[in-house]
């Protein structure tokens, strides 16, 4: 044990010594795809609108109240304000632009009519038929534009609506059954909105993305450690100290669970501020806001990523061991990375739950483990299996990895020398 903790500390300090291998495992990959994901909406919306800006929303006969409202909201959309008879306007459709309009059945003010609708009900008692109208024009054609059509009336429209109630029912209601207004903001409430949101979009991109980054830690830590190593003949020198080959196994592979399991808490940090920061909730957004996890979410999570990395470790050593030549191991080993970032794409557009077979699967059963909790689907028993699994695997192909160190010709050399040396 006292071997595995030397090469432990030695490989650690190996890698924090240097600002640039420390920067490369735990800050630049989670900053990049960060960056990555808060540039797809608005890549996105140029593609779609030729605007790298907010989605442009054209209102025609905006009343009063509206425009004392469009200050209360987020900057999820720009506003251009239009009054008279509509003209060309539908004409920016087609460019991906968004209309809404306000009109009325009997010709009065929006707002006079709204008022009136409230007066009726509340003082005469008569729930009168809506003379006030808000309607909304898009390209059915483009799914971006139904996308943002959709989130214009959930989002800005039922709190244009929850704000005309503020505006003129606050008379009726009593103060020990108010609320908060809708241009005060509640935490808790914005929580609640979004979370179920979130989690939901969250689910379908942190479990890839964090995989993804693990690989590529775990990939190029193998590369410096074993591969890299082994090309100058170092790796040949350790072998014949006396420290047996497996605890140096042991401790370079226990080296690399360290430094990629911080390394993916840090990712997960990153992600997690980033949906915080989010205050749009972009439709577009991969990370929309209010991403949260519950304390034992948060615990499953930590404890399942060493049981992954491990794997990961596992079957990067073997391939480094197997194969004689440097460039040889860069080519399998990347090959992986770019399977696992195809099918982080994939994952995108998967709105089903899994199947009991994928639990099976080494390392892809952390994916759905990932996508569980953030779904709040997760049991104790899938953590456990999870996390027994691949262990399990990762010790059996760690077992392989020390007797292919040890049953090569440096091994034979090593027992020729002590012979000697007897």
């Amino acid at each position: 044990m006292r071997h595995v903790i030397t090469i432990l500390k030695w490989e650690i300090s190996k890698i924090l010594s240097s600002w640039q291998k420390t920067l490369a495992i735990f800050l630049i990959p989670a900053a990049v795809m960060v960056g990555a994901i808060s540039l797809f909406p608005k890549l996105l919306n140029y593609l779609t609108t030729g605007s790298f800006g907010s989605a442009r929303v054209i209102v025609l006969n905006a009343p009063d109240s509206f425009r004392e409202f469009d200050g209360k909201m987020d900057d999820l959309f720009s506003y251009q304000y239009r009054d008279g008879i509509p003209g060309n306007e539908y004409d920016a459709v087609k460019n991906g632009d968004l209309i809404l309009e306000f009109t009325t059945g009997s010709g009065v003010p929006f707002d006079e009519a709204v008022k009136r609708k409230y007066v009726d009900l509340y003082e005469n008692g008569v729930n009168s038929e809506p003379d006030a109208f808000m309607t909304v024009s898009y390209d059915s054609a483009k799914i971006t534009s139904v996308s943002k059509a959709t989130q214009l009336l959930n989002d800005v429209g039922n709190s244009y609506l929850s704000y005309l109630k503020d505006k003129y029912c606050s008379g009726y209601e009593s103060y020990s059954e108010g609320s908060f207004t809708v241009d005060d903001f509640n935490p808790i409430t914005k929580i609640l909105d979004h979370r179920s949101q979130a989690n939901t979009q969250a689910s379908r991109v942190i479990p890839g993305i964090m995989m993804v980054l693990m690989y590529y830690c775990v990939y190029s830590l193998t590369l410096d450690m074993i591969a890299m190593e082994k090309n100058r003949g170092f790796l040949n020198k350790l072998i014949m100290t006396p420290v047996h080959p497996s605890k140096l196994l042991a401790g370079k592979a226990l080296a690399v669970n360290i430094l990629v399991t911080g390394s993916s808490l840090v990712t997960f940090f990153f992600l997690f501020l980033s949906s915080w920061l989010n205050r749009s909730n972009d439709v577009g957004s991969l990370l929309p806001f209010g991403l949260l996890l519950m304390p034992d979410q948060l615990l499953y999570l930590i404890v399942s990523i060493p049981a992954c990395v491990f794997v990961l470790t596992a079957f990067c050593f073997i391939v480094a061991l197997t194969l004689d030549k440097f460039e040889d191991t860069t080519a399998n080993l990347q090959m992986v990375l770019l399977l696992l970032v195809i099918g982080f794409f994939i994952r995108m557009f998967v709105y089903w739950a899994p199947i009991g077979l994928e639990y099976a699967i080494p390392v892809h059963n952390t994916i759905v483990l990932i996508r569980d909790i953030l779904m709040s689907e997760v049991s104790l028993f899938g953590v456990i299996f999870v996390i027994i699994e691949n262990t399990v695997i990762g010790l059996i192909v760690m077992s392989k990895c020390a007797k292919r160190i040890s049953g090569g010709p440096n091994d034979r050399s090593n027992k020729r020398q002590k012979k000697i040396f007897n």
